[in-house]
């Protein structure tokens, strides 16, 4: 009998390990990303993202949130801190703009050059 009841309660406690913990909501996630934070910062707290566009530390880092990865996540960066982020894709005009004057975008979206 003993042996019964250590086999149930393994199974019981041991499938409730394995239950993965729930995917946090995007508004949760979003509030983790604060003005000044540091590129490392963000990855620490919210994950490495799923697209970057820039380079230089003159960045935008796109995040799917979300269960199904369909709430889009923007953070901008100059000089590898955080200076906006927004609920939507990463764009092109924003990361120009938080780059400021001395970045020169070629006609690709992600290669930048310093004048």
């Amino acid at each position: 009998m003993n042996k019964v009841v250590c086999v149930a309660l393994f199974a019981a406690f041991g499938l409730s390990a394995c239950v993965s913990s729930p995917t946090p909501a995007p508004e949760v996630t979003m509030s983790m990303v604060k003005h000044g934070m540091s590129q490392n910062d963000v990855i620490a707290r919210v994950g490495p993202p799923d697209r970057m566009r820039g380079e230089n530390g003159n960045e935008c880092y796109q995040y799917a949130l979300g269960k199904y990865g369909d709430v889009p996540f923007a953070v901008y960066f100059r000089y590898q801190t955080v200076v906006a982020s927004e609920r939507g894709s990463c764009n092109l005009a924003v990361t120009r703009a938080a780059a400021g004057p001395g970045i020169a975008y070629q006609a690709s979206d992600y290669a930048v050059q310093r004048r």
